[in-house]
């Protein structure tokens, strides 16, 4: 081996054995690799992190942005509290600028047809170590879609339809009436909307006022087959004879009157529909003055006379209506008449005529009376109240009257309850959601609604003070007096309001139809609309098959949206689910005459009691909106939990509809 050969096996020996400058040489050379391996790691992380921190402020923005639509109505530009600025401010609250050192965050917004809200995000993520590397700066970028989604669904409507819909809130231009069919249009466009395929949405409507009209809804065997009323019959009739003679006159006297000067004006505003009653005239004076002598003298013949009448001021008088109440004013300006009275010779004077009148006298039986239901029954196929008419000897003199019961006035009598006064022991079933009546037990049953055959004891008007209780000795009560009839005064003490219409699907010209049907008479009895609300819905009562049925593709949410407008009104002239309580007394001890106050506090009590059955034992959420008054005690606890709202006006009750139909879907996220 030559010694250059050696030499160099000796300088490679010591590089072997010298570790410490292989390391060094080792980390020169790779401090370029490490420095790129760690830059990116922090750099890959900043990325993830800006990217889930950028999906979680877009899905919050187009959440809150679908949140704050009213129905399928997307509005747009920034600091002005439409749906776009709201969305817009989630997002920022969730993903402020230059957060994780980023720049040039941006979102947009948008709504499609159906209401789904769309947002695309982004924002560019500046690059650290690896810039060193002549990494180029990322964008980030997100994109979410917020919807709302529908289990199966049943929503009841208990409307009030008192008269009172009939009127217009303060600042709108159409009646409350209106103003409701349009939210309740609304509403179901809005779940309509957003139904996914498969499922279920089934709707019914319970409109009341001082009963409900749902005798089309029920078997017969659900209802009475004879019935008990407070009524009356004919009692023997008297006659008697007697002979009149009269003389002829010396003079016949005959008066005109004629326009002499003045104005008159006729204007007319709207009154309360459920109090139509004209104000006091205003600064109202009607003068006659004396008589002028006879011209051309008093013993003349002809001869004339005149006097003159001049009124001032405003009178004014009231005409209900089925549009509601009309309050005329006639207001006149020194408003001069002329009256000119004629007289002249008889030429039968002193002529005699003698005349014999027979008079009879109608007398009546007054006592509770059976009357068959049998006509109204029918025998349709499907089991149903079919409808009818039949006749009752109850019209004034003795005359028959023919009562027709059928699908535009085929309201009910509650069945048998129990008195304030009366032990624990006594049943009410009236009160009992889903007791199915029992035909050999007529107090289970129901009975037709029928003004026409209901008469009360001993009173002569609406408002009498000496009403006596139906039940009261002497029975039958004989008199010729033809005593008080809620029968024809359909705007107030007889009301019927619209028929119920079970649960079910409709279309939307169905809905118009139904919602352009309903009709505003009565007085406002709440707990007789949330009691039938409950049976419609109940899946254990009445209507159990149906309501069990509808679940068969899944568990349903049930809903009771109840709506009114006025404060408890009831009235104890009025013939309503329990009888004209002046005399029936079915609710109240038999000794008195229950105040209207008495019945108002009553009423409410049963509507908290039913309330609570919705929430606590039927699983039924309770919205209660007042429309146009106030938000009471009462109806706020009546709501389930922060689900009872109040609204002024049309457009508020709009709003107030949508909200309700957004918390009823489920708000989620569907990218």
């Amino acid at each position: 081996m030559s010694d250059r050969i050696k030499r160099a096996l000796f300088i490679l020996m010591r590089l072997y054995h010298n570790q410490a400058g292989n390391t060094l040489a080792i980390v020169a050379a790779a401090i370029f690799p490490l420095a790129a391996l760690i830059g990116g790691g922090v750099d890959m992380s900043r990325l993830y992190l800006t990217k889930t921190r950028l999906q979680q402020a877009c899905d919050a923005g187009a959440l809150a942005g679908r949140r704050s639509m009213t129905g399928l109505t997307w509005t747009t530009g920034n600091n002005n509290g439409s749906n776009e600025d709201t969305a817009n401010k989630f997002f920022k609250v969730n993903f402020p600028a230059n957060k994780y050192g980023t720049t040039l965050a941006a979102v947009t917004y948008s709504a499609s047809a159906t209401g789904a809200v769309t947002g695309n995000a982004s924002v560019v993520v500046p690059m650290t170590l690896m810039s060193l590397f002549h990494m180029p700066d990322k964008t980030v970028t997100a994109d979410c879609t917020a919807d709302l989604q529908l289990p199966n669904t049943d929503v009841m409507f208990v409307l009030d339809n008192t008269r009172s819909m009939l009127d217009t809130n303060t600042g709108d231009t159409v009646s409350k009436m209106a103003g409701l069919r349009s939210a309740v249009t609304n509403f179901y466009n809005q779940l309509e909307a957003v139904r996914p395929a498969g499922s279920t949405i089934r709707y019914g409507f319970v409109p009341y006022s001082s009963t409900v009209n749902v005798g089309m809804l029920l078997k017969r065997e659900w209802i009475q087959d004879n019935p008990w009323y407070d009524s009356r019959r004919p009692a023997p009739q008297t006659t008697s004879t007697s002979t009149t003679t009269t003389t002829q006159p010396a003079t016949n006297s005959s008066s005109s009157t004629v326009f002499t000067s003045g104005t008159i004006t006729i204007t007319s505003f709207a009154g309360q529909a459920e109090n139509c009653v004209a104000p006091a005239n205003l600064n109202y004076s009607d003068v006659y003055s004396a008589w002028s002598a006879f011209s051309p003298s008093a013993s003349a013949s002809p001869r004339t006379r005149t006097q003159t009448r001049t009124r001032n001021g405003t009178t004014y008088s009231p005409s209900p209506s089925s549009n509601g109440c009309t309050i005329t004013a006639t207001t006149y300006n020194n408003y001069v008449q002329t009256i000119t009275q004629t007289v002249t010779d008889n030429p039968n004077a002193g002529q005699t005529t003698t005349t014999t009148t027979t008079t009879t006298v109608y007398n009546w039986y007054y006592e509770p009376i059976q009357y068959s239901t049998s006509a109204l029954k029918g025998s349709a196929a499907n089991g149903l109240m079919a409808g009818g008419s039949f006749v009752a000897a109850v019209a004034n003199n003795n005359a028959n009257r023919t009562i027709t019961w059928n699908s535009t006035n085929a309201c009910i009598e509650e069945r048998a309850t129990r008195r304030t006064d009366e032990l624990i022991n006594i049943p009410r079933y009236d009160m009992d959601i889903d007791l199915v009546p029992d035909p050999a037990n007529p107090a289970t049953q129901w009975k037709p609604y029928l003004p026409g055959v209901v008469y009360v004891r001993n009173g002569t008007s609406s408002t009498a003070t000496n009403w006596v209780y139906s039940g009261a000795t002497p029975n039958p009560l004989t008199t010729n007096a033809n005593y008080y009839t809620p029968f024809g005064d359909t705007y107030y003490y007889a009301a019927c309001p619209s028929a119920a219409r079970k649960l079910g699907s409709i279309t939307s010209s169905a809905l118009a139809t139904y919602l352009n049907g309903l009709t505003s008479v009565g007085y406002t009895y709440h707990d007789i609309g949330m009691l039938w609300g409950l049976r419609l819905m109940s899946r254990d009562g009445i209507f159990a098959a149906e309501n069990q049925a509808a679940e068969a593709t899944g568990k349903v949410a049930r809903h009771i949206i109840f709506m009114t407008d006025g404060d408890t009104d009831t009235r104890n002239v009025a013939y309503d689910a329990w009888g004209v309580s002046v005399t029936a007394r079915r609710r109240t001890p038999t000794g008195t005459i229950p105040t209207n106050a008495t019945q108002n506090t009553l009423t409410e009590s049963r509507l908290l009691e039913l309330c609570s059955v919705a929430k606590n034992q039927k699983n039924i959420t309770v919205w209660v909106i007042a429309f146009g008054t106030t938000l009471t005690q009462l109806l706020s606890d009546c709501g389930s939990p922060g689900k009872s709202y109040q609204a002024n006006n049309a457009a508020e009750l709009n709003a107030t509809f949508s909200q309700i139909a957004s918390q009823i879907a489920s708000l989620r996220l569907t990218r």
